[in-house]
């Protein structure tokens, strides 16, 4: 009696295994480095990949080394779009994922204009920012350095 039980129990988790298995040769995945023109990562930077033949959106961020993945897709046509603070946004489509493959896409993202909008008090104390680089400046009054 035992070994029926035990034979069945095999056969279940094998069919089981089989199943997860064919389940992940049915699809395909994003994964790569996202980082800026002086190749440093960038966490944080929202990405978004979008099935052109369903619309389904998948998103995720990058983690503290700027890298990503998106796992699970199924095969299909798609734009993927990436989006950090201070950067331009990355749009790149027409990418062609088939069954079991995984797409390694890295970005390189532009410095860009700042959505946001400063506003500055007098009497405050003013720091420029470069959005060539990282480069920060400010202005040192007299007071300040005696």
């Amino acid at each position: 009696m035992d070994f029926q039980r035990l034979r069945q129990a095999t056969c279940a988790a094998l069919l089981f295994f089989a199943a997860a298995f064919s389940a992940f040769a049915q699809t395909a995945r994003f994964s790569g480095q996202i980082t800026d023109q002086q190749n440093a990562a960038i966490p944080g930077a929202q990405i978004q990949v979008v099935n052109e033949d369903s619309l389904v959106q998948v998103q995720t961020k990058t983690d503290a080394t700027g890298s990503y993945t998106i796992p699970y897709l199924p095969a299909g046509h798609y734009r993927i779009e990436v989006k950090a603070p201070g950067f331009n946004t990355a749009v790149h489509g027409g990418i062609s994922l088939n069954v079991g493959q995984a797409f390694l896409f890295n970005v390189q993202l532009t410095v860009g204009q700042s959505q946001s909008t400063v506003t500055v008090n007098a009497g405050s104390e003013v720091t420029q920012v470069n959005t060539e680089n990282a480069e920060v400046g400010g202005t040192i009054t007299g007071k300040e350095v005696s």
